[in-house]
Order: structure tokens, then sequence, then C-alpha cells
């Protein structure tokens, strides 16, 4: 997100685990959202909330949710 309101490409690596059993998981995501999992599989499922600012009433986006 960070990169679309710069106008400029970024990517950002992830290191977490899985909330279920604890195995790591690794994943990279670039300016258009789009995720390379690092380290983790077979395919986990990410989540990650499509939320238009603009709009936005709440403070911030943990408000929302």
């Amino acid at each position: 997100m960070q990169g679309r309101l710069r106008g400029e490409p970024l990517t950002v690596t992830v290191e977490s685990s899985c909330a279920l059993c604890g195995a790591p998981l690794v994943f990279e995501m670039d300016s258009d959202l789009k995720c390379n999992i690092l380290a983790g599989g077979p395919e986990p499922l990410l989540f990650h909330p499509f939320v238009d600012f603009a709009t936005l009433p709440e403070p911030n986006i943990i408000n929302a949710f």
C-alpha cells in the first residue's frame, strides 16, 4: 500500500507462523498486492483486507475490524 501511495515500487517481506500449527511462513508482498510465498506450504492461506481508505470512517484499519 505504501508503494501505491508514494507512486514507487516497494516490496515487504513478512516472517510469521501458522496460528494453528506453528509452522513458519515467510512471504513477500509488492506494491501491486501480489504475494510470493518464500517459505511454508504447500499453499498457505493468506488474507489481506482491501480497504478504501478514502471512505474509511474509523481512525485506522484496526478499528474497522
